[in-house]
C-alpha cells in the first residue's frame, strides 16, 4: 500500500520499527496531553495584534476555534485531514491547506472548529504526536484573534440607578439632618454662686463690739 492510499489516522498511529532499546528512554505516545508537566499548549496570536493586546488575549482563550497544523505528510489531501480530525476530535467546521508557488501542499493546514472545546482538545491531543513511527512530529497551534472575541465580553454596561433612587437618597439625607437638629442639647449644671454679704452698718459694728466686751467681762 502506498502512502497516498493511507489515511492520516493510519500514518499517525503507525508504530516505530523495533530497534535497540536505550536505557532510560521512553517512546513518545500518540495523544499525550500537551498540558502535562513536560509540555504546555502552544498558543499563538494573530500577527496584526500588538504585544499589549496579545497579553490581554492570553488571559481568555475561550473564544479561540482556529488551529494551525504543521508537519503533515505532503501527500495528504484536504478530505484526509478533515475526516481525521472529525473522527478523532469532532466539530470540524472548515479545513484549508497551504500551498507553495508550484501549487504543492506544504504540510500546513488551518482547521477551524465549531467550538473552542474541540480546538483545545485537538491541540492537547495531537501537538507533538509522532508521524510514521517517529520520523516527524505534528505541531498544533491554537490561534488567538482578539477581533473574534464576542462583543458582549468586551463591553461592560454602566450601572443604571432605578428611577427615583437619587430623590430617595436626597430625602433620606434631609430626614437625617432634620433629626440631628431636633435633638435637644444636654443641659450643663449651673454653678452655684455664693450670695454676697452686704456691708455692716456702724450700729451693727458697735453692737458686736459691746457683745464681745460683755463676754470678756464674764
Amino acid at each position: 500500500m502506498s502512502a497516498l492510499d493511507k489515511s492520516l489516522d493510519d500514518i499517525i498511529s503507525s508504530t516505530k520499527k523495533p530497534g535497540r532499546k536505550t536505557k532510560g528512554t521512553k517512546p513518545n505516545k500518540v495523544g499525550k496531553k500537551v498540558g502535562s508537566a513536560n509540555k504546555k499548549p502552544i498558543v499563538s496570536f494573530k500577527k496584526s495584534t500588538n504585544a499589549a493586546t496579545a497579553a490581554k488575549a492570553a488571559i481568555d482563550v475561550s473564544y479561540a476555534t482556529k488551529v494551525v497544523v504543521s508537519g503533515l505528510p505532503k501527500d495528504l489531501k484536504q478530505d484526509n485531514i478533515k475526516d481525521f480530525f472529525q473522527s478523532q476530535v469532532g466539530g470540524v467546521h472548515t479545513v484549508a491547506l497551504t500551498y507553495n508557488e508550484k501549487g504543492q501542499f506544504r504540510g500546513i493546514a488551518t482547521v477551524i472548529f465549531k467550538s473552542n472545546k474541540s480546538a483545545v482538545l485537538a491541540t492537547e491531543k495531537y501537538n507533538g504526536a509522532p508521524i510514521d513511527g517517529g520520523s516527524s512530529k505534528l505541531k498544533l497551534e491554537l490561534i488567538i484573534d482578539p477581533s473574534k472575541k464576542p462583543l458582549v465580553s468586551r463591553i461592560a454596561a454602566n450601572k443604571i440607578e432605578k428611577p427615583g433612587a437619587k430623590a430617595t437618597k436626597a430625602k433620606v439625607a434631609a430626614v437625617v439632618a432634620k433629626t440631628k437638629k431636633a435633638q435637644p442639647k444636654a443641659k450643663q449644671p449651673k454653678k452655684k454662686v455664693a450670695a454676697k454679704k452686704g456691708k455692716k452698718t456702724v450700729e451693727e459694728l458697735d453692737q458686736e463690739m459691746a457683745d464681745y466686751m460683755d463676754q470678756s467681762a464674764n
